[in-house]
Order: C-alpha cells, then sequence, then structure tokens
C-alpha cells in the first residue's frame, strides 16, 4: 500500500534552508494473513448462595407443580420447564407457579400455588388444563381472589 502525501500552498520562508526529499518509491509489500480473532471465555456464573423463591429454587418450585399434575394429561404429555412462569402471591402459599405444556398436539399448563420447603412442599391448589389462561385470572390468583375459577 502506497501513501502519497501532497502539500501545497507551501513557500519558503526567507533564508530557511531546504529539506532534502527522499525520491525513493514505496514498494507494495504483501501483507500476512490476519490471524483468527480470539476470545477470553468468561467465567463460569457464580451459583447465587440463596435460592431466588424463599427457600425454593426455580427448578424445584416447577418440577414440584409437574410432579402434582402430570396425571392430569396424556400420557404424551411434555413440559417446558424453561419457559415456567413463577409469581410471588399476596396471600399463603406464596407461589404461583405455571408449567408450559404440549399433550395431544395441544398447548396446556401446569398451575399450582406452592408454599411450605422444599423438604415439605405445601400444594393449596394443582391442576392441569389445555383451556386458555387469560392474565386477568392469573393476576387474581396471584391476590388470592376466585381461585379455582375462570373469569
Amino acid at each position: 500500500m502506497a501513501v502519497v502525501i501532497a502539500v501545497s500552498g507551501c513557500a519558503a520562508l526567507p533564508g530557511a534552508t531546504p529539506v532534502p526529499r527522499s525520491t525513493a518509491t514505496a514498494t507494495p509489500t504483501t501483507s500476512a494473513p490476519t490471524p483468527a480473532a480470539t476470545t477470553t471465555p468468561l467465567p463460569a456464573p457464580t451459583p447465587t448462595t440463596a435460592p431466588a423463591y424463599g427457600d425454593f429454587s426455580g427448578d424445584q418450585l416447577a418440577q414440584i407443580c409437574v410432579d402434582e399434575t402430570v396425571s392430569t394429561f396424556n400420557p404424551d404429555v411434555t413440559f417446558d420447564l424453561g419457559r415456567t412462569r413463577i409469581e410471588r402471591r399476596t396471600v399463603t402459599p406464596e407461589w404461583l407457579v405455571i408449567v408450559p405444556a404440549r399433550t395431544g398436539g395441544l398447548d396446556g399448563r401446569s398451575l399450582c400455588t406452592i408454599g411450605g420447603t422444599p423438604a415439605s412442599p405445601v400444594i393449596e391448589m394443582a391442576s392441569g388444563s389445555i383451556d386458555e389462561l387469560p392474565e386477568a385470572q392469573i393476576q387474581r390468583l396471584i391476590r388470592g381472589e376466585n381461585e379455582g375459577t375462570n373469569p
């Protein structure tokens, strides 16, 4: 790659000594291939010492709900534990757990209210359904209103 610098409009100052100029020309060079970028792996996240949901982890709450409701679905049911929704309730039991499910070609969900401890969970409500659960009903469940009924 040749670089050319042109300077125009410059006049020599009186009494200035001319600066010698090079008459050499740049020769193209072949550039070496750019090495592949390397990344430094990020350190693994440090597990927190306190679970996210009181004494429970999110995985524990989801699994408790699945275990309580699996019999309400067809044998082909699959649960999407990664999309579990957990909400803190304003009443006891403290946690509303909604686990998406797929059964018989239909979308469904397991719905539970869970409290207590992981060693001794308290399940007040546990149901499996393919009916849509409107957000308004979820909010009522969080407040402990109209449990077990649709709007």
